[in-house]
């Protein structure tokens, strides 16, 4: 694989071979991100708002990406009277590092709403269903899935499938990218993971509910996890390569070939603002290191530090390069097979 030529070039002295991101939204949404103390349901409470900002899983990933230094595409679909907020929002955050390449539908893009109660330390997300998509819809992003899928990409399908993509959809999508060498991640929900259990692509990442959706086994501890994700890997029968399983507040697990590490960081819970995005921040670590030739160490290390920057950001929808890099010295990774690299 790519990644991997990636990491013997870099040991050996040489340039790595430059790997385009492609950031695939398909049901995005626009977050507002409301801070209430002691939220109560059916009573009037008083609310500061956050945030308010373009979003969607893939989204989410081209503007960690574009925060670390790295270029992307970001393409998937959007509502057209959104599409606008949606350039102007990923041009300006994303400093010319987010080429914008969305599809118009019709229909309004979906809202989704976190309240953050600081006091009670619990988050409530409203997630609304969004647009409905045609068949014309779903043939003019899976050509464009085709055109954009080559041996020097990585294709990150991220998020939820909007009404009128069905399950053969996106495994047909799927398909596109294994036959051309491009290598697809997959971050969707439970639904979509039980499905596409025997599916073959390059990575996954799921949290430990998703994971123990697909494999029908616990996820709970550490162990258990690590079990889980090892059990769809190709070395054992399954189609994936990778399995990123996110535990949060104990950090990520990765495995994948001779591969099984556990990554962690510190961070006191006061700190904590709100985990929204913070999964999509952690792949978007990991996806900086692969393109630049790092260790699978590294990666791991980067995706942690890079969610937790997420979660202590007062700032919804934004990460400090500071943050990232302080929880990247504090963060530690420890190998359970093999050397991890």
């Amino acid at each position: 694989m790519l990644a991997d030529r990636n990491i013997a070039r870099m040991r050996a002295g040489a340039a790595p071979i430059e790997s385009r991101i492609i950031t695939i939204t398909l049901n995005p949404a626009v977050d507002r991100v409301m801070r209430v103390e002691r939220f109560r349901v059916g009573q009037h409470c008083a609310a500061k708002r956050t945030g308010h900002y373009p979003a969607g899983k893939g989204v989410n990933v081209s503007r960690v990406l574009a925060v670390l230094g790295v270029r992307s595409v970001a393409t998937g679909f959007v509502g057209q009277r959104e599409l606008g907020m949606f350039e102007e929002y990923l041009e300006q955050i994303g400093k010319g590092r987010i080429t914008t390449q969305l599809l118009v539908v019709r229909g309004r893009t979906r809202d989704n709403i976190t309240i953050v109660d600081p006091i009670d330390d619990t988050e409530t997300h409203l997630r609304d269903e969004g647009f409905s998509v045609t068949r014309d819809d779903v043939v003019r992003v899976s050509s464009k899935v085709g055109m954009l899928a080559r041996a020097d990409s990585i294709l990150c399908f991220s998020g939820s499938l909007p009404p009128g993509v069905c399950v053969g959809d996106f495994r047909s999508m799927l398909h596109r990218c294994d036959d051309a060498g491009a290598r697809a991640v997959v971050d969707t929900n439970r639904k979509v993971l039980r499905a596409i259990r025997n599916e073959r692509f390059w990575m996954l990442k799921a949290n430990a509910e998703e994971l123990a959706t697909m494999t029908g086994m616990p996820t709970e501890t550490e162990d258990e996890a690590r079990s889980a994700a090892r059990s769809i890997t190709r070395e054992h029968g399954g189609g994936v390569e990778w399995v990123i399983a996110t535990r949060g507040e104990h950090g990520a697990i990765l495995v994948g070939p001779d591969t099984e590490l556990v990554a962690r960081t510190f961070v006191h819970p006061g700190l904590i603002m709100s985990t929204v995005g913070c999964g999509d921040s952690l792949l978007a670590g990991v996806l900086k290191c692969v393109v630049e030739g790092r260790s699978w160490s590294d990666a791991i290390r980067l995706g942690v530090a890079s969610g937790t920057a997420n979660a202590v950001s007062r700032e919804a929808g934004e990460i400090s390069v500071d943050d990232v890099d302080a929880f990247f010295e504090a963060s530690v990774v420890e190998s359970r097979i093999g050397a991890g690299a």
